[in-house]
């Protein structure tokens, strides 16, 4: 009986031994190369020291090459070989090219390994929807997402009669979801559990795949895709989301039949309707399905993740509370508290302190990045050659005008006393993208979906504020400290904050 189990033996052997010699391999073909660039952290002399350090905490690290070296280029050794970072001037340089000269896109899709998590797929019909379609029409929806951000409140979040702990990462993930879901897909999809899951389990299974992936040699990752889980469940993702979706794609079908029908305004409509203008012959129901993937995967965490970061600023400083509260009532007072259109740009005090608190909690402390698709020579004549990834030191407060006051203060209102002369009503808003100001990118290729991204933010803060009042859990009264993954800053996923229904 004994040899039935010798072929099993051999297999599993065999196994292990070719794991060990692919990651063997992979080791020695991730030896680091450098550019010729000062490197920011050098004087440690430990190349493992300086890539923990990027994981770890990028931002100091940044900020030594930006007081080491100023005006000048530098490079950053990380786990994925060496990064260019620019000082902020050369986002001038840059902010005139293209996507397909310059790529924000392509540079965020090279970070996670983007052919293999497939989220390197830009496609004019999604540009197309979110710079045109979505922003034509975010008005329109404001009323149908605060609606659905009040139906999650209600049937997500405990009552909250008394002070209640709240996971703001996990309550805050499904209001998100279900509120962008209601523009890409419409009702009732946006209310479908396994779609709502599908959509935002997508996301993770490509950062976390992505992380794990990046651990192999590129030479090697075609074969060791097959032994990262989260890989083969970004495919069942794809998949899954087309067979969710195409029940509601046949019933639309059947609906144009119906000349009584009412016209559908959402994402998928206009997907489809720019792919029948266009004549793009590659456009099918399951083309259409990844870009719902895609489209969720940009939309829902980073917007769900600044929510979080103006939470915690707010329950930090509970002194901003009332005199938001009473901004949110005052512009609301004639629709009986329902909001509308016109009543997000009038929110100037919370378009501020949004404002404000992603300046200290940015997305990323390089939120300005591209991917030289062709050849570039910046001004100081430093050759950029195709497919090298640039970055801009984007976080450095001494940069910031003079005329903000103190960089380094939380003021809440900052923006908001900036807009008070006339000439500049119209400035420093949150959805922005400025020189000084390049959370949300800079130039030509900055984020499509800020716009949408800034009424989601501002309708879900607004329905908080308005309901309820909010503190740390513990008495404790100052801001957790944020946690930094290369050059991305996030919110402690450990805190929780207070909720109580006013």
């Amino acid at each position: 009986m004994a040899s039935l189990h010798l072929p099993t033996l051999w297999a599993s052997a065999l196994t292990a031994v070719t794991i060990f010699v692919v990651a063997a391999i992979s080791r020695w073909l991730r030896r680091s190369k450098t550019l010729n660039l000062p490197i920011a952290g050098a004087d440690s002399g430990d190349v493992n020291a300086l890539k923990a350090r990027y994981v770890q905490e990028a931002d100091a690290l940044l900020r030594e090459g930006y007081e080491k070296f100023k005006n000048t280029i530098f490079q950053v050794i990380t786990p994925d070989g060496p990064r260019v970072f620019l000082p902020r001037k050369f986002a001038n340089d840059l902010k005139d090219y293209d996507r397909h000269q310059a790529s924000g896109m392509k540079a965020l899709a090279d970070r996670h390994i983007g052919h293999y998590t497939t989220i390197d797929h830009e496609s004019d019909i999604m540009l197309g929807a979110i710079k045109i379609d979505l922003n034509r029409n975010l008005g329109l929806f404001v009323g149908d997402v605060e609606h659905e951000v009040s139906y999650c409140f209600e049937t997500q979040f405990p009552p909250c009669q008394d002070w209640t702990p709240i996971d703001l990462h996990d309550k805050l993930l499904r209001v998100v979801a279900q509120a962008s879901a209601r523009i890409f897909v419409g009702y009732p999809l946006c209310r479908n559990e396994e779609w709502l899951d599908c959509s935002t389990k997508f996301a993770l299974d490509v950062m976390t795949g992505g992380e794990k992936l990046k651990q192999w040699h590129p030479y090697l990752r075609p074969i060791a895709q097959y032994f990262v889980p989260e890989m083969t469940r970004i495919r069942g993702d794809h998949q899954h989301a087309l067979e969710l979706l195409l029940p509601e794609l046949n019933r639309r079908l059947a609906e144009r039949a119906n000349p009584d029908a009412s016209p559908r305004n959402d994402m998928i409509q206009w997907m489809q309707e720019r792919a029948r203008r266009t004549g793009d012959k590659s456009f099918d129901d399951k083309e259409l399905a990844n870009l719902q993937m895609l489209t969720a995967t940009a939309a829902i965490h980073t917007t769900r993740l600044a929510i979080i970061h103006a939470l915690y600023d707010l329950a930090a400083r509970p002194e901003y509370v009332e005199p938001l509260r009473n901004e949110i009532l005052a512009v609301t007072k004639d629709s009986k508290g329902i909001l509308q259109k016109q009543h997000l740009t009038q929110m100037r005090m919370l378009d501020s302190f949004m404002k404000e608190s992603q300046r200290h909690n940015p997305p990323s402390v390089a939120t300005f990045q591209r991917k030289a698709m062709v050849p570039i020579t910046l001004s100081n004549r430093f050759h950029v050659p195709a497919g090298m990834i640039l970055q801009c030191n984007t976080n450095i407060f001494d940069e910031m005008p003079a005329q903000w006051g103190d960089p380094h203060e939380f003021d809440g209102f900052r923006f908001y006393k900036l807009r008070s002369k006339p000439e500049d009503v119209n400035k420093y808003q949150f959805a922005s993208p400025t020189y000084d100001s390049m959370q949300f990118g800079f130039g030509r290729d900055a984020c499509p979906g800020r716009f949408f991204a800034s009424n989601q933010i501002k309708i879900i803060l607004a329905y908080i504020i308005s309901h309820y009042d909010i503190k740390f859990e513990g008495g404790a009264t100052e801001r957790p400290k944020n946690i930094m993954f290369e050059v991305n800053v996030l919110a402690d996923p450990t805190k929780m904050v207070l909720f109580k229904k006013i």
